[in-house]
């Protein structure tokens, strides 16, 4: 009987062996590891100096993470910074819910050009099955000082003397004062709006270098002025012009009005005129000299220097001097007189008529302004040769001017032609005119026309005038409509004359216009959105097609990316679109700001004309502050569960070891009477209950299994 019950004590041992066997076998597979990498996300940098950022490493998984490593990824020749990580990156291993802090140095020391720079940090490690795991998490560096521009005052700005008169010198003095919070670099400064006819630079250097200019430091200037001899009492605008740059390498560039004073009295100046002109008598002809002489006299306060008198005929063809046509004068006090003569003769090119002699007078006051006027003489020349010719010339119709409102018309829209018709001849009169216009334009086909591109509106295309009388002009408004058809380029137009002379005679001329025609331009944009609450950091993108349902081609085409985001390719260019092409565009922005960012997608093009055309899609984003890992997720539910089955499993062996002894102790004793009148049958009872007993752990056995498979 004791045999009996210790097969059964023996088999439920093991069984319950085997469940404690696959529970400490699930206890020790450890998992795997999950390295996640935490912080603020966007970090202040400052130009020049070293800053220290502080990120968390944990391991979220339930196994060990070994050879921990992270290194920033720098893009070289192009970030404006340099990073150096804590410890080379190395974090060794890390166990399940293990936290590390790490520490990287940033340092900017290059030229920097954007207000913010993304920075990836990639993180490898392995578990202890030795399969490599890595990631990435980028963080961004924004550039503190960046949009703040340095500001400067000018201090103790001083004129001496205070006041200044018409021909005196004076010092302009003072300060430029840093009063921001960034040093100044390759400070310039300098004046502008000088003249020689009112105040301007005298002796010295007309601009000042200054290297640096630190923060609350300032730097003393000064410029020699002077002020013109002619000048009228006033108060004179002199420019300070300031250069310089930022710690960043922004230029900047301001300008400062200062106020001089000049005192004096108005009109202190010389005075020039021509008097006692003597003209020629009578009639000259051709290739016979005359003379023009005349006083030049000064009215004026001052003496009159560097005078120069040039004289000439106003038709340099008819007229020309058979002395020097230029005299100069180097001084003329003030009443004092200079007489000048010049002697000319008529040319062949002369018509019978009185020609004009010009005489022009420049001169100073002492200063650098100079004063100009003009005076003019008249002489008589008669040229018989020339009359015949005029006589048997014919008169000439042109159109003399014209204009087109607009200056650039449109295809498919009316526009005003103003023109001016003028008869060259000085003696003949021309009547009975007849003005048409052609309007078509051949193409490149022998047999195809493109038709009319200009069309009248509300009128024929023929034009009637009487007459126009000798050098007379005529003016006609005309109204013309654009084909809308009509390519952008300029369109010649031609205007046909057909006229006759007082004698009958007919005439025919042609005049040619040119019409600038331009085309409508048209860029369709497909419907877009973006998300209207984003992450800060997270990646949005955005597409587009677009299409050229104008007539013409769209040259030069860029879509730019504007806002406070981050994109690689903020300009995308294009090329040209031909009429009826169409394109797709994407692209991917990250913003760095929380709040309120807007976003724009922008278009540009150039039409035929060389205008360029813009198209803009303006859009906010609201972006949060990006949600921080979860570290207080729950552990693994099967850890607490382990420690049970360990706990079971260690009972379970104890209660084994206690069968076993349990079974020696029996075997050293002696066996009893009863134990050997057992009879055959009662072992034959016994047999078959542990037969089924033996079933009963099997069935339990299966049952385990599948627990532990569910588990």
């Amino acid at each position: 009987m004791n045999k009996k019950w210790l097969r059964r004590i023996l088999a439920m041992a093991m069984v319950f062996s085997l469940a404690a066997g696959s529970w400490v076998t699930g206890y020790a597979d450890d998992g795997e590891g999950n390295i996640v990498i935490s912080g603020d996300g966007v970090y202040e940098v400052e130009a020049g100096k070293t800053t220290k950022i502080e990120l968390q490493v944990k391991n979220k998984g339930t196994g060990t993470a070994e050879n921990v490593n992270l290194q920033p990824r720098v893009s070289s020749g192009v970030a404006p910074f340099r990073v150096k990580m804590q410890g080379n990156g190395d974090l060794g291993d890390m166990g399940a819910n293990a936290y590390k802090k790490v520490t990287l140095q940033v340092t900017v020391d290059g030229d920097v050009q954007e207000r913010s720079y993304s920075l990836p940090i990639e993180y490898t490690y392995s578990s202890r099955g030795g399969s490599a795991r890595s990631g990435s998490m980028t963080i961004y560096l924004k550039m503190k000082g960046f949009d703040l521009e340095p500001g400067f005052a000018f201090r103790d700005m001083k004129l001496s003397p205070e006041d200044m008169s018409p021909g005196s010198s004076a010092r302009l003095s003072g300060r430029l004062m840093n009063t921001g919070g960034q040093d100044m670099y390759q400070v310039e400064l300098s004046l502008d709006n000088l003249t020689t006819e009112g105040i301007s630079l005298t002796g010295g250097f007309n601009s000042k270098m200054v290297s640096k200019i630190p923060i609350g430091g300032s730097t003393a200037f000064q410029f020699p002025l002077v002020a013109a001899a002619d000048m009228a009492a006033g108060n004179y605008p002199v420019a300070i012009k300031l250069k310089y740059r930022d710690q960043f390498g922004k230029n900047y560039e301001k300008t400062n009005q200062f106020y001089v004073n000049v005192g004096g009295v108005a009109g202190r100046k010389a005075i020039l005129e021509i008097r006692n002109m003597q003209e020629p008598g009578g009639t000259y002809g051709v290739n016979q000299n005359f003379t023009v002489s005349f006083d030049l006299k000064n009215t004026g306060a001052v003496a009159a220097k560097d005078i120069v008198v040039t004289a000439e005929g106003v038709d340099s063809t008819a007229v020309v001097p058979k002395s020097a046509s230029m005299k100069n004068i180097q001084s003329l006090a003030p009443g004092s007189s200079a007489s000048l003569s010049f002697t000319f003769a008529g040319t062949s090119q002369s018509a019978t008529q009185n020609q004009a002699i010009q005489f022009t007078v420049e001169y100073t006051s002492g200063g650098t302004a100079k004063t100009t006027f003009k005076q003019y003489a008249g002489v008589n020349i008669s040229n018989p040769s020339k009359e015949g010719e005029e006589n048997t010339s014919k008169p000439k119709i042109i159109v003399s001017n014209y204009s087109c409102d607009p200056l650039i018309v449109m295809a498919g829209q009316e526009f005003d032609l103003n023109l001016t018709l003028m008869n060259t001849h000085k003696q003949k009169a021309v009547k009975n005119i007849k003005m048409y216009l052609t309007l078509a334009e051949e193409t490149s086909s022998e047999t195809q026309k493109s038709g009319n591109i200009f069309t009248p509106v509300n009128s024929s295309n023929t034009f009637y005038f009487d007459s126009i009388r000798p050098k007379g002009t005529v003016n006609k408004a005309l109204r013309l409509y654009v084909v809308p058809e009509a390519q952008p380029k300029t369109y010649t137009l031609t205007v046909n004359f057909e006229y006759e002379d007082a004698k009958g005679t007919e005439y025919t001329a042609t005049e040619l216009l040119g019409i600038n025609v331009k085309q409508v331009t048209e860029l369709q944009i497909d419907d877009f959105t973006i998300p209207e609450t984003v992450e800060q950091g997270m990646p949005v993108t955005v597409g587009f097609n677009y299409y050229n349902t104008g007539k013409v081609t769209l040259n030069n085409v860029m879509i730019k990316v504007e806002g406070n985001v981050d994109c690689q390719n903020k300009n995308t260019y294009v090329g040209n679109m031909e009429s009826g092409s169409s394109d797709y565009f994407e692209t991917t922005f990250t913003p760095y700001e929380t709040g309120e960012v807007p976003v724009s997608i922008v278009i540009t093009y150039e039409d035929p004309s060389g205008e360029t055309v813009e198209q803009r899609r303006d859009m906010i984003m609201q972006v949060t502050e990006p949600a921080m890992p979860d570290d207080t997720e729950n552990p693994d539910a099967s850890a607490p569960m382990d420690k049970k089955h360990i706990a079971i499993g260690l009972g379970l062996l104890v209660i084994l070891a206690g069968a076993l002894a349990f079974f020696v102790k029996n075997q050293k004793e002696p066996p009893k009477s009863t134990a050997e009148s057992v009879s055959s049958a009662e072992d034959l009872e016994d047999d078959f209950e542990e037969d089924d007993f033996v079933e009963e752990v099997t069935e339990v056995i299966h049952e385990d299994d599948k627990e532990g498979m569910s588990l």
